[in-house]
Formats: structure tokens, C-alpha cells, sequence
């Protein structure tokens, strides 16, 4: 009984690690400045949007994962399966080039935070080419925890208008010229690309798709 109660909080952190590889695509420059301009430019009148775009990263994230159990396909590979040719090379290619944009500067961007940080880039180098994702959950848990500790700190420094939050949270707003960055707001949170990387991520687990009763245990 004890060594069953020790196994099982290992058995845990064994099926979080796909989704907080995935939550390192949301910590990227381009979400810090969505946000940071939303807050500095219109205090908070544009929270509803994050709120929004939450429940709607939830939502994909959650069948986009749901997709890749079930399947054993990743989301571009579904789309080859299952939509029509063109459909899909138009959904493939603006996806992929999207894809790239945003890999330009999320490797960058951490290739300068790292050099600032430690004086190395093969940190970089080695997560942005390998596919032994095991590897490297451990250092991306690591990093994310300190991040989200940081952000409780800043919380708990900052002087926050409760109130005045929790009704930007729930009452949309759209202030003057405000559009683009509500926009910006959307994409950084929802961030479509990483809908692929999560659908590919999950099956690195590598489960029997033809026993029932292990892709119920996965889901």
C-alpha cells in the first residue's frame, strides 16, 4: 500500500508533461506584448478578452490532445487523412508559415534571454532539434514554475483594483482603436500553432490504440 501510495504522484507528473511542454508557447514575446500593451494602454477594460480566450484554449487544447489519444494522429496528420486536398494544403501552408513567424521569435527570444541568463545556447539548440521530449520536461517544469511564481509575486506586490478586475474580467469593452490589440490578445492566448505541437506532443506517451481501456486511461 505504501509504495502505491509513493508511485502515484510520479504517475501524475508522467501525463502533465505534454501539456507544460505546451504551456512554454504561451510565455513568448509575443504574448508579453499583447498584454503588456492591453494593460498599459487600457488598464482593465480588455481582461473579458483573456477570459475569452481562455475558455477557448481550453476548449482546442483540450481536443486537440483528446484528437491524438484517440487517434494516434497529430493534428496536420488528421487533416491529411480526413479533408479534402486542397482544403488541406491551404490549412497546412498557412499554418506552417505561421508556424515559422512565431518559431522565429520564440527561439530568439530565448536564445538572448539564455545568452543573458547563462552565457549558452546549447540549451536552445538542443530543445529546438531534438524530439526526446522526456528529456528535457524536467528543465521546461522548472522554468515554468519559476515564471508562474514570479507572476504571483508580482500580484501580490502590485496595487491591484479588485473590483475593478473582476468587472473587466466578465464585461466586454471595446475601447477606442483598441481592435488590434484585442486581436493580439486573442492570438497570443489561443496561439493555433500550438494546437499542432500538443496533438504531436501527447504521443510521445505511446499507448496500444487498440486497447480501449488504455486510450480510456490516457483520456
Amino acid at each position: 500500500m505504501i509504495q502505491k501510495h509513493k508511485k502515484q504522484p510520479l504517475n501524475f507528473l508522467k501525463y502533465i508533461g505534454p501539456g507544460l511542454l505546451v504551456t512554454v508557447g504561451f510565455i513568448d514575446p509575443g504574448n508579453w506584448a499583447s498584454n503588456i500593451a492591453a494593460g498599459s494602454g487600457y488598464g482593465y477594460q480588455l481582461l473579458w478578452m483573456v477570459t475569452l480566450s481562455t475558455i477557448m484554449l481550453i476548449l482546442l487544447q483540450h481536443n486537440a490532445a483528446h484528437l491524438g489519444i484517440v487517434t494516434g494522429l497529430c493534428l496536420s496528420e488528421a487533416a491529411s487523412t480526413y479533408i479534402n486536398r486542397i482544403l488541406k494544403n491551404i490549412i497546412l501552408s498557412t499554418a506552417m508559415l505561421a508556424s515559422i513567424a512565431t518559431a522565429m521569435a520564440e527561439i530568439l527570444g530565448g536564445a538572448i534571454a539564455l545568452q543573458m541568463l547563462f552565457s549558452i545556447l546549447v540549451i536552445v539548440l538542443f530543445c529546438t532539434f531534438t524530439n526526446a521530449y522526456r528529456r528535457i520536461e524536467k528543465l521546461i517544469i522548472l522554468f515554468v514554475s519559476l515564471i508562474g511564481f514570479s507572476f504571483l509575486f508580482e500580484i501580490c506586490i502590485a496595487g491591484i483594483d479588485w473590483k475593478q478586475a473582476a468587472i473587466g474580467w466578465v464585461k466586454p469593452s471595446f475601447p477606442a482603436h483598441s481592435m488590434p490589440v484585442i486581436m493580439s490578445v486573442l492570438g497570443a492566448v489561443v496561439m493555433p500553432h500550438n494546437l499542432f505541437l500538443h496533438s504531436e506532443i501527447i504521443q510521445s506517451r505511446q499507448w496500444s490504440l487498440a486497447d480501449d481501456a488504455v486510450i480510456q486511461k490516457q483520456l
